[in-house]
């Protein structure tokens, strides 16, 4: 979308919808229900999507490119009426369309942490370094919806940003703009925001709860089963529990699922990433089933919990192999199922993507508001152009056919067309491949599917040509 379209008004057809539907357009549409008690804040937020969501990596002067839409997004974070819960509220509604005629949603949570490094007095941040480290910071813990066929992002269903004082002892969630929320631990955050999703979706669509290590506690577990209505879990073991086996002996977890008999073996293709080295993966793959039993150092909890256990050992590699003890209610019985449940884990690889795009594609931690109070709202805004950052790179890969017209404005659609006139009557995964190529996509049969940082280099000078089309046509 050409920069002299800051002045935007929303292009609407008959029926009173927005038309527009670029990338910068697809994040006005995520923010068009808010509730902010003014129209005109309401109205703000929909140009800030538009501003900010078309040059996400750029500085906030930058991307409204005057002072006055500078002044007026400053203005906005510091409002008292605009709550980040409210915001993302919004992107939710939109969000129902997108899970509505599922019947089950793969709800995955994490935490990441922001550090401001331009800005590290900012009013608000909490202790999240240790004993040889004083690093101040927020913790940011988020829960997001996966679609189970298509494996894409469905976008952003809870936020909560954990603030710690270790001095004092105290854990709290910032909560916006509203009184902070005390904490009895971290753990908290897990059960906090599976409910959320779960009191979100519609009562027909079951939720599925894929977490990693920091989610495996007993409490969990038990609120799964017994409190969360159709609902199920696949979760990383973190500790060597105690359990009942199948033939009532006690036992030890990892000790017990170590002498599991194999299933069957997969091979996967695992990618290189912060120094190791792409390889192919022989796994074995065994499963059982047990009774966690409660911890001893709780007298709050009793009782045991029935699982089904995935055992996953890589073969014949001796450097950091991979080891998985996989924890579900979902069915082991026949090996196929044991590796829908190892695909579905693995999907909560996509929160860490959307963390990264936050970080290194729209730049998080480098905004240098005063007040952590004000970050949370841009915070908000940012989450959502982060997943539809992470959605122009699933387009790229996807199999299913998109319309080029979804994805680009005309003005880029012409650009490309005369750079590859081969895309005439092509569907929108070949316009998305072509954006990645400007960003320095090779696409040789043996390249891996285009990165969302090669999909944003493509886009951003994609952007640049396509205002120079404008300019020209005017």
């Amino acid at each position: 979308m050409g920069r002299g379209s800051r002045s935007w008004q929303p292009d609407l057809d008959d029926d009173g919808e927005l038309c527009d539907m670029d990338v910068s357009g697809w994040i006005r549409t995520e923010f068009r229900s808010a509730n902010l008690g003014d129209k005109r804040l309401t109205d703000r937020l929909v140009q800030l999507g538009d501003e900010l969501g078309s040059s996400p990596a750029e500085s906030i002067p930058t991307a409204c490119e005057d002072w006055a839409s500078t002044k007026a997004t400053y203005r906005f974070c510091d409002n008292e009426n605009v709550e980040p819960n409210e915001i993302l509220s919004a992107h939710k509604q939109a969000q129902r369309s997108r899970v509505s005629q599922l019947d089950e949603l793969v709800i995955v949570s994490d935490t990441t942490e922001l550090v401001f490094p331009r800005h590290p007095s900012k009013d608000g941040l909490g202790d999240i370094g240790n004993s040889e480290m004083d690093l101040e910071g927020v913790k940011v813990h988020s829960t997001i919806g996966i679609h189970p066929q298509t494996h894409r992002m469905t976008g952003v269903l809870d936020q909560q940003a954990l603030i710690e004082d270790q001095q004092a002892d105290k854990k709290y969630e910032t909560n916006g703009k509203s009184e902070p929320i005390p904490l009895e631990s971290e753990q908290e955050k897990w059960a906090r925001g599976d409910r959320q999703a779960r009191n979100w979706l519609a009562d027909d669509v079951r939720p599925l709860f894929v977490h990693d290590r920091g989610a495996d506690a007993f409490a969990f577990y038990t609120d799964v089963v017994e409190e969360i209505e159709n609902a199920g879990f696949i979760v990383r073991a973190n500790q060597n529990r105690r359990i009942w086996t199948e033939n009532d002996e006690s036992g030890k977890l990892f000790d017990w699922s170590s002498d599991l008999a194999e299933q069957g073996r997969k091979t996967i293709e695992i990618q290189q990433a912060s120094g190791r080295e792409a390889r192919t993966a022989e796994l074995s793959i065994a499963t059982g089933t047990c009774e966690l039993r409660a911890p001893r150092n709780n007298p709050d909890q009793d009782g045991s919990v029935a699982v089904n256990v995935v055992r996953v050992d890589e073969i014949g590699e001796t450097d950091d192999p991979i080891q998985w003890v996989l924890l579900t209610t979902e069915s082991v019985e026949e090996f196929n199922e044991t590796l829908t449940v190892i695909d579905y884990y693995g999907l909560r690889w996509r929160i860490e993507d959307w963390h990264k795009v936050l970080k290194s594609g729209c730049n998080i931690e480098e905004r240098q508001l005063q007040t952590w109070e004000r970050m949370e709202v841009l915070l908000s805004l940012y989450s959502v152009i982060a997943w539809k950052v992470l959605e122009l790179r699933e387009l790229a890969r996807g199999e299913t056919s998109t319309a080029p017209d979804v994805l680009l404005s005309e003005a880029e659609r012409a650009v490309l067309e005369t750079k590859f006139p081969e895309l005439q009557d092509q569907n929108g995964k070949a316009y998305a491949v072509s954006v990645a190529k400007l960003g320095g996509y090779l696409d040789r049969g043996s390249n891996p599917p285009p990165g969302w940082e090669t999909m944003w280099k493509g886009l951003q000078k994609l952007r640049m040509w396509a205002e120079g089309y404008e300019l020209g046509a005017e």
